[in-house]
């Protein structure tokens, strides 16, 4: 409708193969023991709820090599696990940011640019096949949910999808997945490291809607003149996360 006020001609929507949709209805996090407290944090898109409350006992299981599922196996049905090692998050007494003088900018002008290539990531392919096993072996052992921590600090939690989260209907089982607000996800993995047991109850309703598969993009044009012949293409890139406001 904005588009045809502004006068572009021909506009109209073009759809392209998306996947399934997914919305989150419902997340109520919170401590249960030692002491009760409500947790900030989002489910992972593209995961599962947990159909309905689910209480269980939060561990740490940090796998990172073949060897660590037999350390963990038989030990997380209904366990609420703690994904990734604790971060370091220190206190902010100078701002993060600050304007560039003259000379900065000078400078920055004289650097090479970074490369944008996908050259120097390793063994990519070994690290999907192992998080991929290390997925399966989430569900196989039954897990509650697994927890991860926010990239941000002092509240801000930065959350998109899970790693080889498909939006293929058929695509391979997850387990329910939660990034947590970093010092919510510290304080529960101190208090497991000083050895007292935490219980969490998790309330997860996520929906997946596999009807249309499609998204759209809008397109327009404004009629040329005396180059009418020729083209050119302006794009806009709209989107934002389920944490986004």
């Amino acid at each position: 409708k904005t588009m045809k006020e502004w006068g572009l001609a021909n506009v109209h929507t073009e759809a392209w193969p998306f996947g399934r949709s997914w919305q989150n209805q419902r997340f109520v996090a919170l401590a249960v023991m030692p002491r009760a407290y409500p947790l900030i944090g989002y489910p992972k898109a593209w995961t599962p709820g947990t159909n309905g409350p689910v209480t269980g006992e939060a561990v740490m299981a940090l796998i990172n090599s073949e060897s660590d599922f037999a350390t963990f196996k038989g030990k997380l049905r209904g366990k609420f696990v703690l994904s990734v090692a604790m971060r370091d998050v220190p206190a902010h007494f100078e701002a993060q940011g600050h304007r560039y003088t003259d000379a900065e900018l000078a400078d920055l002008s004289k650097q090479p640019e970074a490369g944008r290539g996908r050259g120097g990531r390793g063994n990519f392919g070994g690290a999907q096949d192992f998080n991929r096993k290390k997925t399966q072996f989430w569900i196989d052992e039954g897990v509650a949910a697994v927890l991860d921590f926010s990239r941000g600090d002092g509240g801000t939690v930065f959350v998109q999808s899970a790693q080889g989260v498909s939006r293929d209907p058929k695509g391979p089982a997850q387990p329910a997945q939660v990034t947590l607000e970093v010092e919510h996800y510290g304080r529960i993995w101190r208090t497991l490291d000083k050895k007292i047991p935490v219980t969490l109850q998790m309330d997860i309703a996520n929906t997946f809607y596999d009807a249309d598969q499609n998204a759209h993009n809008i397109v327009g044009e404004i009629p040329g003149s005396d180059k009418a012949d020729e083209v050119v293409m302006i794009g806009a890139h709209f989107d934002s996360w389920h944490s986004g406001t």
